[in-house]
């Protein structure tokens, strides 16, 4: 049981503010519902929406404190009503993805809006100007929402079993359907979804022919430094596996309950960002034809048909510090050079595709310069990130090294001890995921590849290839 310590409201605070504080939990925690059940999508746009969704989200509840804090001894974030807690909670705990979806959607979001509505309709439209013109635009927000769900429940459909959908419409009546100023007492709420029993799934929802796709990531890194055309086809495929990423991302915003508000809100936007990196590469291969029976999508190998434990702060450090210091930072030159590289072959919509990547992962590894000794900190985490970071980035690439030597010797009938070193730093490190060398044999996988080049050299070709100098090797 957590206390509140609420001192009296000043006679002079409106009750907009303790309605506002509510609202502000509650909005948080859809959040946090999107988050929690958000990979359990399958259909790509919805993996794509319910990380927009979090990110809109992150802005309502962002916009929301910000208004708190103007009013006299305004909170961003007041102690609410443990009533709200409970009410969320049933959400959480649906029995299943289209359950959640509507419960955050036919439940909460259209209580929500309308106790907006009703707030509006109700208060002087000068006075709380302020607050008139966030729910505007926080009710803009919904109808998005509302238009994705409509078209989910059509592609889904979906009615929630009476049992769960009983309790979740007489928690929101025990909760005043959000137009009742509930002043804690005594207990005051948690999180969503921390004090329950939810979990998430260990393997994300599977797109339609998933796992269709021979694996051509052995062919990719050995052809990778002096084949231009083989690093375009690369960063098409990286590029929409970086969906990988937003899903793992997911996991981190929920447990990261630990730190600041400001770190959930810069985390959501980085999530959001490697969401449509993904839905860049997805359509640029899109461009040329390729669909996932083509190019596969596997959330970077995830398999299992368990649950996820919670993660521990020293398990959302590491994770956090992995894909900024090692993926992100350790591939600037690599995508600054094949920037280089494919504007000088005049492929602008590779270079574009490259330019704009760059641009969001620089502010990525500034969230990391920014966030993560205050996370150590709160994690018992003691180390000099900076320093580990450039001895990981060190190894990540001899070992890319190493696995090419060993993809070469068992081209030629030979092993090596270093021919399958494990991938450094994590799933959420690297771009795709490493087949056994045995796929280097596979001449269906080699005919696959040779195809894809050559559909894609065929619409696009290159100029001035041969001008184009030896690179690196895949870094990770």
């Amino acid at each position: 049981m957590v206390i509140a310590r609420v001192a009296p409201r000043p006679r002079i605070v409106p009750d907009i503010y303790p309605l506002l504080s509510q609202w502000r939990y509650v909005e948080e925690s859809v959040l946090r519902i999107l988050a929690g059940w958000g990979r359990c999508a399958e259909d790509w746009e919805d993996k794509l929406a319910v990380c927009y969704h979090v990110w809109l989200q992150a802005e309502i509840v962002h916009a929301m404190r910000q208004r708190l804090a103007m009013y006299p001894g305004g909170k961003p974030d007041p102690t609410v009503h443990v009533d709200l807690q409970h009410a969320m909670d049933q959400v959480i705990l649906a029995p299943s993805w289209p359950g959640a979806m509507a419960g955050v959607h036919q439940a909460v979001n259209e209580t929500l809006t309308q106790a907006y509505t009703s707030y509006i309709a109700a208060s002087h439209p000068v006075h709380d100007r302020p607050t008139f013109d966030l729910l505007h635009r926080v009710l803009e927000l919904k109808r998005i929402q509302r238009k994705w769900y409509e078209g989910f429940q059509q592609r889904h459909p979906h009615t929630p079993t009476p049992q769960w959908w009983n309790k979740v419409q007489g928690a929101l009546h025990q909760a005043g359907r959000f137009t009742t100023v509930l002043e804690p007492v005594i207990e005051a709420a948690m999180p969503c979804g921390k004090m329950t029993t939810f979990r998430m799934p260990q393997t994300p929802g599977r797109v339609r022919n998933w796992n269709l796709a021979p694996s051509i990531m052995p062919m990719i890194e050995l052809d990778w430094s002096t084949s231009v055309e083989t690093r375009r086809l690369f960063f098409m495929l990286g590029y929409c596996w970086e969906m990988g990423v937003a899903e793992a991302q997911l996991r981190w915003i929920y447990h990261a309950d630990f730190m600041p508000w400001e770190f959930i809100y810069a985390e959501a936007r980085h999530m959001w960002d490697e969401s449509r990196h993904g839905d860049s590469g997805y359509h640029r291969l899109r461009d040329f034809g390729f669909n996932f029976e083509h190019f596969g999508y596997s959330s970077y190998g995830a398999t299992g048909e368990g649950v996820l434990e919670p993660m521990t702060p020293r398990d959302v450090y590491e994770a956090f510090y992995g894909v900024t210091q090692i993926a992100e930072t350790g591939y600037f030159e690599t995508k600054r050079y094949c920037f280089e590289d494919f504007q000088a072959c005049r492929d602008d919509a590779s270079a574009q595709m490259m330019q704009f990547d760059i641009i969001d992962e620089t502010s990525h590894v500034e969230y990391g310069r920014i966030w993560l000794d205050e996370m150590a900190a709160r994690a018992g985490v003691q180390e000099d990130y900076r320093k580990r970071g450039a001895t990981d980035r060190s190894q990540a690439r001899l070992k890319a090294e190493q696995r090419v030597a060993g993809y070469r010797a068992a081209m030629e009938g030979n092993t090596i001890a270093t021919a399958e070193s494990p991938r450094h730093g994590g799933d959420s490190v690297n771009p795709g995921f490493h087949a056994p060398v045995d796929a280097l044999r596979n001449e269906v996988a080699w005919k696959h590849y040779q195809w894809m080049l050559s559909e894609i050299k065929g619409q696009c070709p290159l100029k001035a290839v041969d001008d184009v100098p030896a690179r690196p090797f895949l870094p990770m």
